[in-house]
Order: C-alpha cells, then structure tokens, then sequence
C-alpha cells in the first residue's frame, strides 16, 4: 500500500516544483487522459482526482510547461550500445566536444534521464537523435516519465538528486533547429496553372506555408492536409498535378533530414493526399 500511496505523493511533489503532471497508465508510459498537453496540471485538487480514480497511475511531467528540456540517453540505440551511466555521459560529452553541467539525473529502464532548465527562448521542442545516436531530448510537445513510476522492463530511480541545472548553450545550439528556408516565389501565371487569379494563388500560397512552418509534429498532418486541398484542386482542373506536386514538395524541404523526415515520405505523402482527393473535385466559383 505505501508504494501505491508513493505515486500520488511523488505526483504531488513534483507539481509543488512547479511541473504540470497527468496520470499515465499503470505500469505503462501511455497517457491514462486524453488532451493531456491542455489537462496536465499542478493543482492539487486535480492531482488527487486523477490518483483516486487509480492510485496506480505511473506519473508523466509536461516537460515544456514544466521549463523543461530533458536529455534523453538510451543505451542500447547507443553505437555500440553504452554499459553503463558514466559510458552513456562520455559519449554524450564527446559528441558534444564539450564538459556539460551535473544535474538532477534519472535512471530509467533504458537508459537515464539529464534534466535541464529549459531557456524562454527559443523554445526547443523534442529531438530524436539530433545530437547522436541514442541520445533524444523532451521539451514543448512531450512528456517524460516521472521517478517514481514502475514498468515491466524496469523502474525509473533518481541516482543525483542534485538541484536542475540551466540547459547549457551548446545544448542549446544543437537542440535549436535550424529556420525553415522562405518559401521560393512561384510564378501563378505559369501555364500550368489552368485558371490563375488571386483566389486561387492566395490558397497555393496558405497551403504551401502551412507546410513549411508546420510544427514537427504536425509536419506529416500539414502535408496530408495540403496534399487534399491541392488535390481537390487538380481533380477540378484548376491546376495541373505536376505544379501542384512541385508547390508542395518545395515547402516540405524546410523539414527534409529533419527528425528522420525523408524526401521519400514527403512524396508518399502527397501522393496520398492526391489519391483521396481524386472524387472530390473543388471547382472555384469565381
């Protein structure tokens, strides 16, 4: 019963430091609430609510609400894979040519967890292997399993319960992506648009920057959705698919190498996009 009674207190703790926590699944890693980014909370009442409906609930922290950035080691996706804490740090610091700051510091069943305080600007979201093989980071968007929580492979268990640490600035540098490329003038008077007007530039152009400043997450969600519109669009003759297709892939370059984004699945992508579309034309009426 204490360790039950454990994860409504360390859940609690962990709002008092002013991190927004929500209930994931017992013995999981998987939110137990939806709309977790807006529900993820460090109200008591709230908290209380959420562990009496299961005190079981493993705990997750928001890490971008919380100020957050948290570095994530993962020893086995390591090259080749770390044996142990300090291995996994040393090569971290290698890659980053660089001693970085001691910091509270979780064991996880995969590896560890190196909590930062996040700076206001700019906000870093969450990286998969944008510094090196096994080593991923947390920030806005994500969420990282609290100490405290337990799971078949293992346990999470602070080993340095030293104060947070301010995220260093060549974290910094290498966790800040680098700005999407402008999006190139396309010339809406080509001939292969079939009917160019304003109208029909002003969507091309919504479309085409919606993708380019998609948020990753988004990216994959923002090209699909894109693809549909402009698919409508070629369906109804109102543009060529081949413009079209070139519209879309220019605003995609912005997230190509980016988190693993290949070029390959952005034109799967629109492909798709353009196969749905396909029955439902969009004519303009002008």
């Amino acid at each position: 019963m204490t360790a039950v009674l454990d994860l409504r207190a360390v859940a609690l703790a962990a709002a008092a430091r002013g991190w927004p926590v929500f209930p994931l699944r017992p013995g999981g890693k998987t939110p137990a609430i939806k709309r977790w980014p807006q529900l993820a909370s460090t109200d008591d009442d709230r908290i209380h609510r959420w562990w009496n409906t299961n005190p079981r609930y493993n705990i997750a922290i928001a890490t971008g609400p919380a100020g957050l950035h948290v570095i994530d080691l993962d020893a086995s996706h390591m090259r080749p894979p770390a044996t142990d804490f300090s291995e996994a740090l040393a090569r971290l610091t290698a890659v980053l040519a660089s001693p970085i700051p001691a910091t509270l510091t979780i064991a996880t069943p995969a590896g560890w967890h190196l909590y930062y305080r996040a700076p206001e600007q700019p906000q870093l979201r969450c990286t998969i292997a944008r510094i090196g093989h096994g080593i991923d980071s947390r920030g806005h968007g994500g969420y990282i399993v609290a100490p405290g929580s337990a799971t078949p492979h293992g346990d999470y268990t602070i080993i340095d319960n030293r104060p947070v640490a301010d995220l260093p600035d060549i974290l910094i540098d290498r966790l800040t992506p680098p700005p999407p490329p402008a999006v190139p003038a396309v010339d809406w008077t080509s001939s292969t648009v079939a009917r160019p007007d304003s109208y029909l530039a002003a969507i091309l152009t919504s479309e085409a920057d919606r993708v380019a400043h998609a948020r990753l997450h988004l990216r994959n969600h923002s090209l699909f959705r894109a693809a549909l519109v402009l698919g409508r669009l070629v369906a109804a003759d109102e543009i060529n698919e081949h413009h079209a297709r070139i519209i879309l892939t220019t605003a995609a370059q912005a997230h190509i190498g980016v988190e693993g984004f290949t070029a390959a699945e952005a034109d799967r992508t629109i492909s798709n996009g353009f196969r749905y579309s396909r029955a439902r034309p969009r004519h303009l009426h002008r």
